[in-house]
């Protein structure tokens, strides 16, 4: 069972890279994204961890980088164009719109099992049976480091912008 909840995201400033890749190209560019992303956010004044966002309700845990994969497309589909952002204080390429948004956290068994296009659908289904819906592209939110987690862990966050 997939637990979804609603949560207000306040406006991020980001530093970005953007890719038109299918799932296999999306496995191979993603963590060099994130790492030239990151790169680029620590020059450009720092780059922000979970402690700085409180809404991701990661208290407890240790500070990580936070990283957001907007995805206009399915890449399981075909090649379709994906954002790489990480979060900066101010500036960067750009700011993502305060939103609020539908979210599900994944852990790292559900995407090493292929139940992640699950999740997604999930999330959907509440979003239509709760009377809301999708205003922009589904995304997902790192807060850990995916490679050394654990299979029961979460590793990150499935979210839909919503109204």
């Amino acid at each position: 069972m997939v637990g979804i909840r609603l949560r207000d995201v306040p406006e991020q400033h980001v530093v970005s890279e953007t890719g038109t890749v299918d799932q296999e190209g999306l496995e191979a560019w993603l963590p060099g994204a994130m790492a030239r992303v990151a790169q680029r956010a620590r020059a450009a004044g720092g780059l922000l961890g979970s402690t700085e966002w409180p809404f991701l309700e990661r208290s407890g845990c240790r500070d990580e980088p936070v990283f957001v994969t907007i995805y206009e497309g399915n890449p399981n589909a075909g090649p379709t164009s994906v954002e790489v952002c990480a979060t900066v204080a101010a500036g960067g390429d750009r700011a993502i719109p305060a939103h609020r948004e539908a979210y599900a956290r994944v852990t790292k068994s559900q995407v090493t099992s292929g139940e992640l296009g699950g999740v997604y659908e999930a999330i959907e289904k509440w979003i239509v049976a709760n009377g809301l819906t999708v205003a922009r592209a589904p995304r997902e939110t790192y807060w850990t480091d995916f490679v050394s987690a654990a299979a029961d862990d979460e590793v990150f966050d499935v979210a839909f912008p919503v109204t």
